[in-house]
């Protein structure tokens, strides 16, 4: 997500800067200035010089500088006849364009599936690394207490062998008490 927003904001940067160094370039060749034209010339769409507040303000300091040197804002151009042809072929690369823009906006659609499909992969990676790490801890107590169980165990085994060797010596002790006494 961090290199979309980064690639976001490099091309926000550069359509800008574009936008602004056509701005120069209007008012150095004397032409009239005007947010559609900008647009047009720096190939982003008047939303952007509307809304992108350093070339907003370029374009109006340079409508402004223009105006107080005679020149008057760029008029709205009158609308042109159109022949059914015309449109046909307006229509075709408006088609073209759209399907331009949806096979981009699935391949960006995709792109941001595999993001966030490896950022999920990599969290439930680390979720794993530390359920493994926790298991190999608690295998370690177990294995620890184990060896002192079977030492425990080895202990016991052999003071019950030598309770069972006293009980018997005892045992036959008092046998020979018994016949002993008349």
């Amino acid at each position: 997500m961090a290199r979309l927003r980064q690639a976001r904001q490099s091309d926000s940067t550069a359509k800008s800067a574009r936008a602004r160094g056509v701005v120069r370039d209007l008012l150095r060749a004397g032409q009239r200035i005007s947010f559609a034209r900008v647009a047009r010339e720096a190939g982003v769409s008047t939303w952007f010089v509307y809304n992108e507040p350093a070339v907003k303000a370029a374009v109006r300091d340079a409508m402004n500088d223009q105006a107080h040197h005679g020149m008057e804002a760029a008029a709205a151009p009158r609308p042109e006849r159109t022949t059914p042809a015309s449109l046909h072929t307006d229509l075709a690369f408006a088609r073209e364009e759209i399907q331009d823009l949806k096979r981009e906006r699935d391949g960006l659609k995709r792109r941001v599936q595999l993001a966030l499909g490896a950022e999920i992969d990599h969290v439930a990676q680390a979720d794993l690394v530390r359920r493994i790490q926790d298991l190999e801890h608690h295998n370690r107590v177990l294995a620890t207490d184990l060896s002192e169980a079977r030492t425990r165990a080895g202990r016991l085994a052999e003071q019950h062998q030598e309770s069972e060797a006293t009980v018997a010596s005892l045992r036959l002790a008092l046998r020979k008490a018994i016949r002993a006494v008349p």
